[in-house]
């Protein structure tokens, strides 16, 4: 999701496996070998409509915005002109292991709009500081600086972000490096999940037509890997950081900056919508733009 200009951001591998069937040994095998922080396999379902299976360079996971964006970008750039079904289309829904995923394409602003699937819970046990330094060795000289623990937020089972706001301390956030994923004590019937941590420093909310806005700057860390654009981990702290304000049908908009402290600037837009109680999460839209930089040909692994 970064600029639609020819520039080299978050990198992310699209393969149209057409009718090729892969085995999930082979589709990892695949996504190790890309070594990106995400790599989709797009298909057909069985009533002809996009499916993918999104990995990441150690496992399958069930849902992830940037993948879910740029793939929404490959459809409708190269792949709904050549299918009659679709070529007057600017809306098509994509289905994710988490559930189907409504698509937009506004070729004006050139993005892609995704209406996020989600399930949106707080874990009871907040990852503790320990935990977090443990993935951070920089960190330890600003342990004193830390908060004794931080919220676990699953976006979807099987997708859990430790969230870290370091607004008072943006030196800690600037010495951050690519570390291994936390261990985070999940509730029951949330377990097995891949986990990382969003660190963000926030800035004043302010209302705009209706809209809370606010600006945020962040970075995704997780499986010795940092993320510059990250969808799912933006879209579970918007969404958490809604429901501490609250508000009865509450309309929030997001701006966030990623990547930029690794040369890959990436802008992202998330809207949440909260329920007539203010307490629980009606809508999440993730809203990205992207860049084809190469296209080519990949021999299955035996």
């Amino acid at each position: 999701m970064a600029s639609h200009k020819i520039s080299y951001r978050n990198q992310l591998a699209v393969l149209d496996v057409g009718k090729t069937v892969l085995s999930p040994q082979q589709m990892q095998m695949i996504a190790r070998e890309f070594n990106f922080s995400e790599t989709v396999f797009l298909r057909r379902n069985d009533s002809g409509e996009f499916a993918v299976n999104i990995y990441t360079p150690v496992t399958e996971i069930d849902f992830a915005g940037h993948p879910v964006i740029g793939t929404g970008h490959v459809i409708f750039q190269r792949l709904l002109p050549s299918l009659r079904k679709y070529q007057m289309s600017s809306e098509i829904r994509l289905f994710t292991n988490a559930g189907a995923v409504t698509l937009h394409h506004n070729a004006e602003e050139a993005t892609v709009s995704a209406q996020v699937p989600h399930n949106i819970h707080i874990h009871s046990r907040p990852t503790t500081k320990q935990q977090v330094l443990k993935t951070q060795p920089s960190l330890h000289g600003h342990s004193s600086s830390l908060e004794e623990g931080y919220p676990a937020v699953s976006i979807v089972k099987r997708v859990t972000y430790t969230l870290v706001d370091l607004t008072r301390d943006p030196e800690v956030f600037m010495c951050l490096s690519a570390g291994p994923s936390q261990v985070t004590e999940l509730d029951d019937g949330w377990s097995p999940s891949f986990t990382g941590v969003m660190y963000y420093l926030t800035s004043t909310p302010y209302v705009e037509d209706g809209f809370v806005m606010q600006r945020l700057r962040v970075r995704m860390i997780a499986i010795d890997l940092e993320d510059p654009a990250c969808g799912s981990g933006c879209s579970s702290l918007c969404a958490y950081l809604a429901l501490q304000r609250g508000g009865p049908r509450a309309q929030f908009k997001f701006l966030i900056e990623q990547g930029k402290e690794i040369g890959r600037d990436s802008y992202i837009h998330v809207g949440v919508a909260l329920n007539q109680n203010g307490n629980g999460v009606e809508t999440i839209s993730l809203t990205g733009q992207a860049a084809i930089v190469m296209e080519g040909t990949l021999l299955p692994p035996e």
